[in-house]
């Protein structure tokens, strides 16, 4: 800032030489009596008008014909200034002319010497003549001059100087000043006043490096950053959120030791002004050496097709490197006077993630095993900004808890609730309670469920490490079908493998994905898909037969559209990169078509009798009371029951003797499965002491059931 200041004084100094001689010049041609003149400028008298008769050709102000060449080098040892120059190919005409128009931004006392050598004290910037007149001696000069100030010139093309007060009598009138931008830039050595005006801003170099690149497309990066030596950079990151475009371009400005200066699009309205925003931008990023960044060309698209075909001329004039930011890659609206150069940045992979991983903790100062590493990077979908902000956000809270040092759990459960926000508003977010010691399934379930894990943890290194380039390599997605009667574990399971992979669970609401209307149910599919894909989440679809039904034959429009959408839903799981479980009672209802894109069917048969008593063990409530006639081997032997439907036997037997004051008796159980049958649509068979006196005891017993939990300060209905 210093050295700045320091410099510009410096050519002050040369330029109050130069307008000495002027005014001295000025004092000489207009004759001894100006200087008594009060009034000079103000009124013209017949000795003036003879006095202008006279003069064959535009005056000058000074008779050095080197008075350019005197000022132009000594703008060049403005910091900055000197390399810009050479980018915008200014001339020592252009330099000094920049000089004379700077001047009164520096100090208001220019203004007064402007308005005495224009002969007009109200005319406080330098007007073209008044330019012409202090660096031209003769005509040639002054036409030299005058065509640097033409709309293609750089002073005008790269926007240093803009009009002042319009004067249509004459170019020649027309007063200049600085642009804002070059002018906060030359005075204050800064733009930030600018940057935050233009919705812009300036990133710092002290960002971490949070992109992890596959080698093929780093070296493709490199290579494209040796050529910006040569010519300026445009350069096109496309890919879907998340991918690391933003920080593509950050890793580009590094390479190239340039600042990173973003711009977003989003909110443009017109054509005038996206121009007009691009053009500063694009200034600001040259006069900071800097790399600027578009982010929002896509929105343009969209809107209206002429802001892209703006957006491409604007940026063929910008004379900075620049990276444009997008999903899908923008349709070429002209021909380009310079070439846009795409590269395709993709999700980051399991190495790739475990190495963001490593930066992050190293970031934080934090450290965990290797072991735990891999497991994160392989559970876990994550882009490198979510990676180093679940990393930040756990050491926060391990240390406001001051549970100790940073661990596994505290990250997974961060990220856990950093995913799934777009997920959660078209399905419900289940916390899994349930693990495998929880089931109670055969072997070949129990094993099945297994390999379904170990699927997902291994999937990234077959698809990406063993499997590149291949056709095996297209998606590492799982899909299982649970097949089963009802109450037989289906749910329960899906709960085990979500907590086993340390993953939430997402249960599919069929009643706001099903639509009456055409096309509205691939839409609704379409966006919990699109969702999911990096929600880091199991999807749970139940009575998936209601979704995933058989395709018919055609017999009328509403057969062909049905067919439609189960084929549109046949192409999304197999696109699914991701856990999917569907669960069904009725497999025969699926489309055969699914055999093939399912990667697991696990059946769940109907428990047996030394799997009931293992389910009537497992789920009585943990602090229960239980009567010495209760003999849950009995029950399991008696009555064929499902687990759900135990369950809800045990839980309503709970509630009876809750409710009784009592703790839970034989009596209770065999009313609560009693009422499970009928629910069933099942008679039950009661055992011969219990059949005579059972029903009725219960019968008499209700109104004392409501009484005392009345009488006992319970609500009532």
């Amino acid at each position: 800032m210093d050295t700045q200041h320091q410099a510009l004084t410096a050519a002050m100094r040369c330029l109050d030489a130069l307008l000495g001689v002027a005014i001295e010049h000025q004092a000489r041609r207009l004759g001894p009596a100006s200087l008594l003149d009060p009034w000079l400028g103000m009124h013209m008298e017949h000795a003036d008008v003879q006095r202008l008769l006279a003069e064959q050709s535009p005056h000058a102000l000074t008779a050095d014909a080197c008075a350019a060449d005197l000022l132009g080098p000594s703008m060049r040892e403005v910091p900055g200034l000197r390399h810009l120059s050479s980018v915008l190919a200014l001339t020592d005409i252009d330099l000094a002319a920049l000089l004379i128009v700077l001047a009164p931004d520096l100090d208001l006392r220019y203004e007064r010497i402007y308005g005495y050598l224009q002969d007009d004290i109200t005319r406080k910037r330098p007007s073209l003549d008044l330019i012409a007149n202090l660096l031209a001696t003769d005509q040639a000069q002054r036409l030299a001059v005058c065509a640097r100030f033409e709309y293609a010139a750089p002073l005008r093309a790269h926007k240093l100087l803009s009009k002042g007060q319009e004067h249509p009598r004459s170019p020649l009138a027309q007063d200049w000043c600085v642009d804002p931008i070059w002018r906060a830039w030359l005075l204050q050595g800064s733009l930030a006043d600018v940057l935050e005006s233009d919705a812009m801003m300036r990133e710092q170099r002290s960002t971490p490096n949070m992109l992890a690149l596959e080698p093929a497309t780093g070296a493709v990066l490199e290579q494209v950053c040796e050529l910006a030596a040569t010519v300026p950079l445009r350069l096109c990151l496309h890919g879907e959120h998340g991918a690391g475009k933003h920080e593509g371009a950050r890793a580009v400005a590094r390479r190239l030791k340039l600042e990173l200066v973003p711009i977003d699009l989003r909110d443009v309205q017109s054509c005038t002004e996206l121009a007009a925003k691009v053009e500063r931008a694009a200034r600001a990023a040259c006069l900071l050496g800097g790399l600027l960044y578009v982010h929002g060309v896509g929105s343009l698209e969209q809107r209206d097709a002429q802001l892209l075909r703006t957006l491409t001329t604007a940026l063929d004039a910008a004379p900075c490197h620049l990276v444009l930011s997008c999903v899908t890659p923008p349709p070429p609206v002209h021909a380009s006077t310079q070439p846009l150069l795409r590269i395709e940045l993709q999700f980051p992979a399991a190495a790739s993630r475990h190495l963001l991983w490593q930066r992050a903790l190293q970031h934080i100062g934090a450290e965990l095993p290797d072991d735990d590493l891999a497991t994160l990077a392989a559970r876990f979908s994550l882009s490198g900004p979510q990676i180093f902000q679940a990393a930040a956000e756990a050491q926060m809270l391990a240390r406001a808890q001051r549970s100790g040092a940073l661990g596994y759990q505290d990250i997974a459960a961060v990220v856990r609730r950093q995913c799934g926000g777009e997920l959660s508003r078209m399905a419900t977010r289940v916390t899994p309670q349930a693990d495998f010691s929880s089931l109670v399934a055969p072997v070949e379930v129990l094993t099945q469920l297994r390999e379904i894990c170990a699927r997902v943890a291994t999937r990234d290194t077959v698809a990406h490490a063993w499997a590149q380039d291949s056709v095996h390599a297209r998606t590492t997605g799982v899909t299982a079908l649970f097949v089963g009667p009802s109450g037989t574990g289906k749910t329960l399971s899906a709960e085990a493998l979500a907590r086993e992979l340390g993953l939430d669970l997402y249960r599919i609401d069929l009643a706001g994905i099903v639509s009456k209307y055409i096309g509205e149910t691939e839409k609704n599919l379409d966006r919990v898909f699109s969702a999911a894909v990096h929600a880091n989440a199991v999807l749970f679809f139940d009575e998936a037969d209601a979704l995933f039904g058989k395709r018919s034959e055609v017999k009328d429009a509403h057969d062909r559209y049905a067919n439609i959408e189960v084929a549109y839903l046949l192409q999304k799981m197999e696109q699914f990169d991701g856990l999917a479980i569907l669960a069904t009672n009725l497999k025969q209802n699926l489309d055969e078509a699914f055999a093939r894109r399912l990667t697991f069917t696990v059946h769940f048969p109907f428990p047996e009798e030394a799997e009931r008593r293992q389910l009537w063990e497992s789920l009585w409530p943990p602090l229960a009371p239980r009567a010495d006639d209760v003999d849950l081997t009995w029950f399991a032997r008696e009555y064929r029951l499902s687990g759900g439907n135990i369950r809800n036997t045990v839980m309503a037997a709970a509630h009876l003797a809750a409710a009784d004051g009592k703790i839970i008796t034989r009596a209770h159980l065999l009313h609560a499965t009693r009422r499970e049958y009928q629910k069933l649509g099942k008679n039950l068979a009661l055992p011969p002491e219990a059949a005579d006196g059972t029903a009725s005891s219960f019968a008499d017993s209700a109104p004392r059931y409501g009484q005392n939990h009345y009488a006992a300060g319970g609500p009532k209905p």
